[in-house]
């Protein structure tokens, strides 16, 4: 790779990083091609000519940011499987709670225009895909049960997940539960046909985060009746 295309990859990271600062601080819809620019430090029709106008920048910038990272480059090469799902369902979720602010923005795009709805199919069908792919996988050394459909399965599992995604994002649950949502939520998909050692894995990560759930609940519940409370005030902190 020459100097001229490593300026030119830097450039374009450098102004998806900055696409997404702006969701995370105006929200997708508020954000207009001029004020991307000025922050980018580079002229509208250098925008256009790059990535085609507003819509496509704040696309590729979001979709860049679920798949681009080289964390994700690990978890495939290493990992196989059920571990693998696990891994990256998890990395996923710790990116939500890293950056909650442009999660929460990407969440309410998605529900609410229409220019978003391809970048949302976009992201849920690369993550049904790559779950699909490892319980193939398990499939073939007897870790799943024969009769489980692997591409309607990662389907459902993908669903678990978005939807407590979306739970978090509206606010039902807090930054502290979503990470034992998810694994919940996922893991009752795959616990009903996961085979041999995989079994009791799936059941230890489901009771573990259903422990947590409970005691946030318990929590909340002692918040609502004692709101002036010091572990009230802490939490509401959080």
């Amino acid at each position: 790779m020459n100097l001229m295309t490593e300026n030119r990859l830097a450039r374009r990271a450098s102004i998806m990083e900055t696409a997404r600062q702006m969701i995370a601080e105006k929200g997708y819809e508020s954000i207009t091609i001029r004020e991307l620019a000025a922050a980018c430090r580079v002229s509208v029709p250098t925008l256009y000519n790059q990535f085609g106008g507003k819509d496509q920048l704040l696309a590729a910038a979001i979709e860049d940011h679920f798949v681009g990272d080289p964390d994700q480059v690990k978890i495939k090469t290493s990992l196989i499987g059920l571990d693998r799902i696990f891994a990256i369902l998890d990395f996923i979720t710790f990116q939500f709670l890293q950056a909650p602010d442009f999660h929460r923005r990407l969440l309410e795009a998605f529900g609410s225009l229409d220019s978003m709805q391809q970048v949302q199919r976009s992201i849920t069908a690369s993550l049904a895909y790559e779950i699909g792919q490892e319980l193939g996988v398990m499939q073939d050394r007897r870790e799943l049960e024969s009769w489980a459909d692997p591409e309607l399965l990662a389907g459902q599992v993908t669903t678990a997940f978005i939807s407590s995604t979306i739970i978090w994002g509206s606010g039902i649950i807090r930054e502290n539960q979503l990470t034992a949502a998810v694994q919940y939520g996922t893991g009752l998909v795959l616990a009903g046909v996961v085979a041999g050692d995989n079994v009791p894995l799936v059941r230890q990560r489901i009771e573990a985060a259903q422990e947590l759930l409970r005691d946030s609940q318990k929590l909340s519940s002692k918040e609502q009746q004692h709101p002036d409370s010091p572990q009230a005030e802490k939490v509401q902190a959080d």
